[in-house]
């Protein structure tokens, strides 16, 4: 009887290991180089190579590659297909000399995240609600692309 026991707790144990495994390899894992400073949620982080990974559903963590500052980002996954370009991508918004993390995408419309915005960033748009911000991407490949005025 208790080798029975033993030998069913070990097939259960196998198989949720087997079962999380190629969950776990479908995260998020993304790559890019920031040349300026910016600010995710409540945490500012200095120009660098970042990484993206993702742990949880709706969470991801922001390293610095180099200085392994990081944080945790409570995300939440776009609307459609639109806001994605194929493209791995880390998007900000600029205001003046002030850049705040809004999206993370590895370029599939599944894997496209909007950030909150930090509190800095809403106490800017309350101050000047008709202030738009330009936006800002960090491609994975180095490249950074800015918006013309009025596009996302």
């Amino acid at each position: 009887m208790k080798f029975t026991q033993k030998l069913t707790i070990t097939l259960l144990a196998i198989l949720l290991i087997a079962t999380a495994a190629p969950a776990q390899s479908r995260n998020l894992v993304l790559r890019f180089r920031v040349p300026f400073p910016f600010t995710a949620a409540s945490t500012t982080f200095a120009a660098g190579e970042y990484e993206v990974t993702q742990p949880g559903a709706f969470l991801l963590v922001l390293r610095n590659v180099h200085d392994q500052t990081s944080a945790f980002e409570n995300v939440r996954p776009v609307d459609s297909g639109k806001d994605s370009d194929r493209r791995a991508t880390a998007v900000f918004h600029r205001y003046g000399k002030a850049y705040f993390l809004a999206k993370i995408s590895d370029g599939s419309w599944r894997s496209t995240y909007d950030l909150k915005r930090s509190n800095e960033e809403e106490r800017l748009t309350e101050k000047n609600p008709a202030r738009q911000p330009q936006v800002v991407s960090a491609l994975s490949n180095g490249t950074i692309v800015v918006a013309e005025s009025g596009q996302k």
